[in-house]
């Protein structure tokens, strides 16, 4: 399995604490049947990308020599979660930010209160300038929850969405898992990722989460959930679309 989203470099946000942690975040990816981990440290401004990278590649040329030294077979591949505000409009070129150097980019936002509207304007800069925008954790919007709508509208008009492992799996409550099963289910939704930030929350153990996953949802989803879309985004391929299909608000649990 891949992990598309996770905080598990040490020392650069409020993921991994230090090293220590960074590795077992690792060795428990690995316990979890884990090969491959995006990493997607918050950039929390755009407009110091440059410096952020910088910083970035050091952590991750850390990490990765260390399990390299205990031979952990885990492979980790670059990328960032950007948080976006009015600053995209302003920002210089986000290349660097990208996963895997290719055009797709993983982005969130407020939780609350952002107007609809405004969050359609980011999602078309990202577009107007080459990028594919991959919404990280929709299920955990509180305007997304309110009304389905807006995630069918996005899925509409190309957007592509990662759900966490964790709201699926109903660890993080009845709300975001019901959409986030109405995602899966309906097609809407084409990665998973344990958005780990510490072995003590929400940690990397995927495998141990998707044996609560809902099982009505089809094992070719499951797969093209947890691997193979991700797999071409790492290498920049278009990821595979399943057919779509409006949600609303229902209660599966």
């Amino acid at each position: 399995m891949i992990d598309f989203h996770c905080h598990i470099l040490p020392g650069i946000d409020d993921g991994a604490e230090n090293m220590e942690e960074a590795v077992r975040l690792c060795e428990i990816a690995v316990e979890n049947r884990i090969t491959k981990s995006i990493v997607t440290p918050h950039l929390a401004n755009m407009n110091e990308v440059d410096d952020f990278i910088r910083l970035r590649d050091r952590r991750l040329d850390e990490l990765r020599s260390e399990l390299d030294r205990r031979k952990i077979e885990l492979e980790l591949y670059p990328a960032t979660e950007i948080f976006v505000n009015d600053d995209v409009f302003y920002a210089p070129n986000l290349d660097s930010a990208t996963i895997n150097g290719t055009s797709y980019v993983l982005i969130e936002f407020s939780f609350r209160g952002l107007n609809i509207n405004r969050l359609i304007k980011y999602v078309q800069e990202f577009t107007s300038r080459g990028y594919q925008p991959i919404i990280a954790h929709p299920e955990r919007y509180a305007y997304m929850q309110a009304d389905y709508d807006i995630v069918n509208h996005l899925a509409d008009i190309g957007v592509l969405f990662q759900l966490n492992s964790a709201s699926l799996a109903g660890f993080m409550g009845p709300v975001p898992q019901e959409l986030s099963y109405a995602m899966a289910y309906n097609g809407l939704a084409s990665f998973i990722g344990t958005d780990a930030h510490s072995v003590a929350h929400r940690p990397t153990n995927l495998f141990e989460q998707a044996q609560r996953f809902p099982h009505s949802i089809s094992e070719q989803t499951y797969e093209n959930l947890l691997e193979r879309n991700a797999q071409a985004v790492l290498d920049g391929k278009p990821v595979i679309r399943e057919e779509m299909y409006a949600i609303h608000p229902r209660r599966f649990f």
